[in-house]
């Protein structure tokens, strides 16, 4: 009997993405309850939920090794679309061009845009699997994503810039590179270090030196002493849901994005927010075992290119909660309220379904 591929399909994979999702809503719902602006920010995040499940769905069930084929236009609608964001993209914030806005619903084309890049670069570094990329390869696959992460850079966006480096670094360890050549790419990534401090905007090192230096910019500072405040207050059990002092009164800033995780230690405490992170690592612990088992080398490089994707962020967002890096704007993926962030996440998480039901030829 001919078996089908949606006997492979990871469940718990999907479960606990939905676990995540809905605890997301409710937190949501806490952070932004008395703020008519954003009283329907948490009807909004089921919706795109909603969406991105339907995605979920259609991803998976097309054979990543078709979209492996079109890695060429895939990396060509990369940077089309990134170009077009940084001509004509806008935002609420003086001239940023981070956003482009559709019937009124504002996308943010360097998530999409990352996905497509995944899948192009898996493609290029798996090509003469199972030999390593050859040093050629490596360059070549290096100067596609430093042109995307440039264009991500000039929005100006560092944060997601640096997702970008990051998810590439994960894919070409994977991939088995010599790690002499990593090591040399190190030695020039410091060489290069003054040019990109010369070309920072200035509100990127403003955030810097805020880290380095708290008293220089009191007012820039205050949201991460409210943030701090609210971690300690939540004690080992929290204030309770939708009672805590500093999100409820609204002294914790965009408490219901980049911070939500504040509101989440101080709702729920320690044990609340340890509980949440032991979820992250059974997200962690599916992706890397559909890595392990992938079927080709393409497969194995997608699933860590968007494993790299969801847990750079996450840690990125906890480190900026916790003080221990300067301020980014990554959300805390599949939670932080955010429509492009999330629905793409889930058509990330597709991808990977895609290849864990694939990672054995269909049998007969």
């Amino acid at each position: 009997m001919r078996k089908s591929p949606w006997q492979y399909f990871d469940w718990a994979l999907l479960i606990t993405t939905l676990l995540l999702t809905v605890i997301g809503v409710a937190m949501i719902y806490s952070a932004t309850r008395g703020s008519e602006d954003l009283s329907d920010a948490w009807r909004k995040q089921a919706i795109y939920a909603a969406v991105g499940l339907g995605l979920l769905f259609l991803v998976s069930f097309i054979n990543y090794r078709l979209l492996e084929s079109l890695q060429w236009p895939l990396y060509f609608l990369t940077i089309l679309t990134l170009i077009f964001t940084l001509l004509f993209g806008g935002s609420e914030i003086g001239n940023v061009r981070r956003f482009i806005y559709v019937g009124g619903v504002s996308i943010q084309p360097a998530f999409p845009s990352l996905i497509l890049l995944i899948i192009s670069q898996a493609g290029l570094l798996s090509r003469n699997a199972p030999a390593s990329p050859s040093v050629a390869e490596m360059l070549a696959s290096l100067g596609m994503t430093g042109v995307a992460a440039l264009l991500v850079f000039k929005q100006p966006n560092l944060s997601t810039a640096t997702l970008y480096a990051a998810t590439w670094l994960a894919m070409i360890f994977a991939s088995g590179i010599n790690l002499t050549y990593l090591e040399g790419l190190g030695a020039g990534g410091l060489l290069a270090a003054p040019i990109l401090w010369a070309n920072m905007s200035d509100y990127m090192r403003d955030r810097i030196y805020t880290f380095m230096d708290p008293t220089r910019d009191k007012a820039a500072y205050y949201n991460i002493q409210q943030a701090l405040i609210s971690i300690g207050s939540g004690g080992w059990w929290g204030q309770g849901f939708a009672t805590g002092t500093q999100s409820q009164l609204h002294f914790l800033r965009v408490r219901h994005t980049d911070f939500i995780f504040s509101v989440i230690c101080e709702e729920l405490g320690f044990v609340g927010a340890a509980l949440i992170l032991a979820i992250y690592g059974v997200l962690l612990w599916r992706l890397l075992y559909i890595a392990a088992n992938a079927g080709d080398a393409t497969g194995k490089l997608i699933v860590v290119g968007v494993t790299t994707y969801i847990f750079y962020q996450l840690i990125v967002n906890l480190g900026m909660n916790l003080n221990v890096i300067p301020v980014a704007g990554l959300p805390m993926p599949l939670i932080s309220s955010g429509g492009s962030a999330l629905v793409i996440a889930y058509v990330g998480l597709g991808l990977v379904e895609s290849v864990a039901m694939r990672h054995k030829r269909v049998e007969f």
